[in-house]
């Protein structure tokens, strides 16, 4: 789910080749402390230079603060994150949805959010569309980002029609291509593309519809290589003991509603 780097090359290889692989069971993995990428996918993920912050990394670190565990946050670009998760170099990625290719490299939480992907459009095409189906059925081109996992009707819909799929490296980028017209929608999850459209400025032109493509939980991922599963079963208990006991709505709250949606 946007995700850009802009640590370099040799100053991320130096922090992911300074740690060891991870200790068994519950133990913390990497002598006490774990890795993380991110890219900037606000409220979830915050890059801001080399500074990472967001909802998830503050909820991750309370949770990891109640193991005696810590956390290394590390600029880095979506293909580039999930390339390291399947080699083990970073441990952790978030938010994502579960994919059998993912399942394979990858063990996850419990879930974690729940996330609404829609279409973004031009705001003189609001009420243009009644699903993504019938986007396509009108010969619409629609802006994705390469290597998301897209959910609901997308996947299929993708099959018949990826002639009409432009695929792009990031949120900015397929929100550009919208405002000047070279794509007709762009699908995203409508916290984070409504951050976007602020920061560049485009809330006058560009608006979320009414057409829900996927209604999906979000889970927190970790690599198979370098995190046990008994940590992450341990993990999880303490994350829904969080989501129990309002803790977690404490903190997730203070994100959410700070992103003024797009009128």
């Amino acid at each position: 789910m946007a995700r850009t780097g802009k640590l370099p090359a040799l100053l991320i290889a130096g922090i992911l080749g300074s740690l060891p692989l991870a200790a068994q069971a519950q133990d913390c993995p990497r002598g006490g402390t774990l890795i993380a990428g991110a890219g900037d996918y606000r409220p979830y993920n915050i890059v801001e230079g080399d500074t990472v912050t967001g909802m998830d990394f503050e909820v991750i670190e309370t949770i990891l603060n109640k193991m005696d565990c810590e956390l290394t946050k590390i600029p880095l670009p979506w293909t580039r994150h999930l390339n390291a998760m399947r080699n083990g170099t970073v441990d952790i990625a978030t938010p994502v949805t579960i994919t059998p290719d993912r399942e394979e490299f990858a063990h996850f939480s419990i879930p974690y959010i729940q996330a609404n992907e829609i279409l973004f459009v031009r705001k003189k095409d609001q009420s243009a569309y009644k699903d993504l189906a019938e986007f396509f059925q009108q010969g619409k081109r629609l802006g994705v980002i390469r290597d998301y996992a897209y959910g609901g009707v997308y996947p299929e819909l993708a099959k018949t029609y990826a002639d009409q799929i432009e695929q792009t490296d990031s949120q900015d980028l397929n929100l550009k291509q919208l405002d000047l017209g070279r794509v007709d929608a762009i699908l995203g999850e409508t916290y984070v593309v409504s951050s976007v459209i602020q920061r560049l400025g485009l809330s006058r032109k560009v608006i979320p519809s009414n057409v829900i493509v996927a209604s999906e939980s979000n889970y927190i991922m970790f690599s198979k290589i370098s995190v046990s599963e008994d940590f992450v079963a341990a993990f999880s208990r303490e994350l829904q003991m969080m989501q129990e006991n309002g803790e977690f709505d404490q903190i997730t709250a203070r994100y959410r509603n700070s992103q003024d949606m797009v009128n």
